[in-house]
């Protein structure tokens, strides 16, 4: 899939991580990918959120066709949030999708810790990589048509954050400027767009499994209805992409005013101290 120039942009390690990651996005390999993402980290997951998670909206989650793939788009503040609410997806065998997680290619992709953290830890479903180097952008390209396909692909879901980057600013319910990045996946693939917002996560692996055993520092997670998109031409355009990544980013931020007062939190104004971050230094 895709050009094979694209591959000479990036390192050995880079093309070795990329191809063994796809491998396990498709063909035999695959339902090895599939079966440790069900079998390990599912269950792993739940560990770290099972006695602590509250959901509301499940009824925009129920009335989704079967099999029809989703792109699901939430707010970013910790790690664990995408695969949290993958998690809400894979413990129901009616909403159970294959998932992907696009990631940035920094040091997932560039060491063998990193891969070894890609196929462990997430079962293959970090893939595929965006690479932040100028040299290195023809391989979005190709990163972009693997998320496209998949998107067109029953039994798919990706999960993505429209703000591209994990939001570390003192109010956790304010987001950053959507990047047109999720739009132009939307618009070109039109799968159902299921926007979330989620907090009460923290980025330590060990202080979230102590807070679930002790029920402490409770998650709070809603689902919206699917968004509608708007009507565009064949071919988009940049300004398009941004327009409609702008309209998800609003819908996860409405969201967001619903999970606020859900844990009747006040919103922060001006001259006001914030509330202590959720997200302690990672661990």
């Amino acid at each position: 899939m895709g050009h094979p120039d694209s591959f000479s942009v990036l390192g050995w390690f880079e093309r070795f991580a990329f191809r063994t990651m796809r491998s396990l996005n498709q063909g035999a390999c695959s339902a090895i990918g599939w079966f440790w993402q069900r079998s390990v980290i599912t269950p792993l997951i739940g560990l770290l959120v099972n006695r602590r998670l509250t959901i509301h909206g499940h009824h925009h989650l129920d009335a989704l066709p079967a099999d029809a793939p989703v792109l699901l788009v939430a707010n970013h503040r910790t790690f664990f949030d995408l695969f949290v609410l993958g998690w809400v997806f894979m413990r129901e065998p009616k909403l159970r999708r294959r998932v992907s997680f696009p990631v940035r290619s920094n040091f997932f992709y560039e060491g063998p810790l990193g891969l070894f953290l890609c196929i462990i830890a997430t079962g293959g479903s970090m893939f595929p990589p965006f690479f932040r180097a100028a040299e290195k952008k023809a391989m979005n390209r190709v990163s972009l048509e693997i998320l496209l396909t998949k998107l067109r692909t029953p039994g798919q879901m990706i999960g993505f954050h429209p703000e591209g980057t994990r939001n570390k600013t003192a109010d956790p319910y304010a987001l950053l400027p959507a990047q047109p990045g999720a739009g132009e996946l939307a618009l070109k693939a039109r799968p159902l767009v299921v926007p979330a917002f989620i907090l009460g996560m923290s980025n330590g692996f060990w202080a979230e499994l102590k807070a679930n055993l002790r029920g402490e520092s409770p998650v709070t997670a809603v689902f919206g209805a699917p968004v509608e998109l708007p009507e565009t031409p064949p071919e988009t355009r940049l300004s398009h992409h941004k327009r409609c990544a702008d309209l998800i980013n609003q819908r996860i931020a409405e969201l967001g005013e619903q999970v606020r007062g859900l844990r009747g939190e006040q919103r922060i104004t001006s001259g006001s101290s914030p509330p202590a971050s959720p997200d302690p230094p990672a661990t």
